[in-house]
């Protein structure tokens, strides 16, 4: 009688180890799950940031481009403006040049006409 005492607590402990053992299975796959839930809302965390990712490095691409272009654009403007500056300063210095041939020329012709004014006078006088 007392192996069969020996037996159904044997028993009884089994199940309860039993018990415990599917508890702690149920929370293992519970944990499991929410692992899982987890891992996939990561995943998808992921997705979302390698696309924003893409796009900015695209956005970014773009305005290198437009940075490029911009810069090559400055770049023409400027040498047109040098180029224009030193046509400007030529010109300057042809005007300056014209006026003072204007004033030389002035100059002679008034002495010419000062001359023949003389000449004319010492005609009259004859």
């Amino acid at each position: 009688m007392a192996s069969m005492e020996k037996f159904k607590e044997k028993l009884a402990s089994l199940r309860a180890e039993s018990d415990a053992a599917n508890a702690r299975a149920d929370e293992l796959e519970a944990k499991v799950k929410q692992l899982e839930a987890e891992h996939t809302s990561k995943d998808h965390e992921i997705l979302s940031l390698q696309i924003r990712v893409k796009n900015l490095e695209e956005q970014a691409e773009k305005v290198e481009t437009a940075l490029r272009n911009t810069t090559q654009n400055f770049n023409e403007a400027d040498l047109k403006a040098e180029d224009n500056e030193r046509k400007n300063a030529k010109l300057e210095q042809d005007l300056a040049d014209k006026e003072k041939q204007y004033e030389e020329i002035v100059e002679k012709f008034n002495a010419s006409k000062a001359e023949l004014e003389e000449l004319s006078r010492q005609f009259e006088d004859l």
